[in-house]
């Protein structure tokens, strides 16, 4: 009985573990989901900025100030484009590390569920094993009552 009762207490351990395990890993995708939504819109924002300076109009006659002008300004535009540039290098490498979490916390997470299925393969064959006894033991009783009452006709 103590068995039984050491067994269902450590089921229900090994399901909150299970149940942190599976919290981890839906944090970790939640986070991928979240980085990879910061990339794409730094890709919208550089979309963007590439047609900014496809409006901008070049001038073909005038001072060479005007042309030094929107020169300047298509070359701010694509400053900001690299800094975005490198701001995506940036997410794209915490997305490689977020993967490696996921991966890690996928593992953990098949691993608790695994020693969960097991303890409870184990606790539930020990209550077989115990409602075997138990019916053993009633038939006996049965059986040496029956026993006594037709002895005692």
């Amino acid at each position: 009985m103590l068995i039984c009762i050491q067994g269902h207490v450590m089921t229900k351990q090994l399901v909150n573990l299970v149940k942190i395990a599976k919290q981890q890993l839906d944090m970790q995708e939640k986070n991928l989901l979240r980085n990879q939504t910061l990339i794409t819109r730094k890709y919208a924002d550089i979309d963007s900025i590439n047609t900014q300076i496809a409006s901008i109009p070049m001038p073909s006659s005038g001072s060479f100030s005007a042309y030094q002008s929107q020169k300047d300004s298509i070359q701010a535009y694509l400053y900001e484009i690299h800094e975005i540039q490198r701001q995506i290098g940036i997410l794209k490498e915490e997305q490689e590390y977020i993967k490696q979490q996921i991966r890690i916390a996928h593992l953990e997470h098949e691993k608790t569920l695994y020693l969960y299925n097991k303890a409870k393969d184990a606790q539930t064959l020990e209550n077989n094993k115990q409602e075997t006894k138990q019916l053993d033991e009633v038939t006996i009783m049965l059986h040496t009552r029956q026993k006594n009452s037709t002895n005692i006709e």
